[in-house]
């Protein structure tokens, strides 16, 4: 994968703020794509000394045959803090990613347009690498949420100035429910169909899952 757009990653927290406020004016909400069949997922494990490892999984869609799995460990020069995720991950990510084939959409950890800035990691990665992006959370977005029916598939969204900027999903059976956000170029209604169906047997999206599950083996395997 190549990216579109670029620019520096180890500033300060006020040119951070004007990198995000430049670049969520990029951020499409609207689908824009054509085909989905193949779908990746990221992972990424936070450690001591700022050491970061990062796994992307890409899946044939919607049959979920593991297509490419790629794993490194990086350093991040900026700090882990709030509203600034894609700082301190980004890099390590797009080393990631430009060792792959382009997928036709990417699946990322925390948020996408629910941002400071309208541009959280999900949002960010999709306009520098220009392609359709979703964010899933297992932590709510919201201080509080109006709960869905306990039957898989049930969901609400949620809406900001009569815009709908993501949803609680119940992805499971009687389980808790997780929390689905657009990055880019694809629409809450998109974002919360294809995360459904990447839920095939477990609460996460299988490539988000199997990325998590990646980055925690190369960490094991080296002890």
């Amino acid at each position: 994968m190549n990216l579109v757009f670029k620019h520096p990653w180890n500033v300060s927290l006020d040119e951070a703020i004007k990198i995000q406020k430049k670049f969520s004016r990029y951020v499409k909400k609207k689908d824009d794509f054509e085909k989905i069949e193949k779908v990746a997922g990221v992972g990424m494990i936070f450690q001591k000394d700022a050491k970061i490892v990062t796994a992307v999984v890409i899946f044939s869609f919607p049959k979920f045959e593991v297509l490419k799995r790629i794993r490194k460990e990086g350093f991040s020069t900026f700090p882990y803090k709030s509203g600034f995720f894609a700082f301190s991950s980004g890099p390590s990510i797009i080393s990631c990613l430009q060792e792959v084939e382009k997928p036709d959409l990417l699946i990322f950890p925390g948020r996408g347009i629910i941002h400071p800035q309208g541009l959280g990691l999900a949002s960010h990665l999709g306009v520098l690498f220009d392609i359709p992006t979703i964010a899933c959370s297992k932590r709510s977005l919201w201080k509080s949420f109006k709960e869905t029916e306990k039957e898989k598939g049930s969901f609400l969204f949620r809406e900001e100035g009569g815009e709908r900027i993501g949803a609680v999903l119940r992805s499971k059976n009687n389980t808790k429910p997780i929390f689905v956000t657009p990055g880019h170029r694809i629409s809450c209604e998109s974002s919360v169909e294809i995360i459904l169906r990447c839920c095939t047997k477990f609460r996460l999206p299988e490539p988000l899952r199997e990325a998590k599950i990646l980055a925690k083996k190369f960490i094991e395997d080296k002890k």
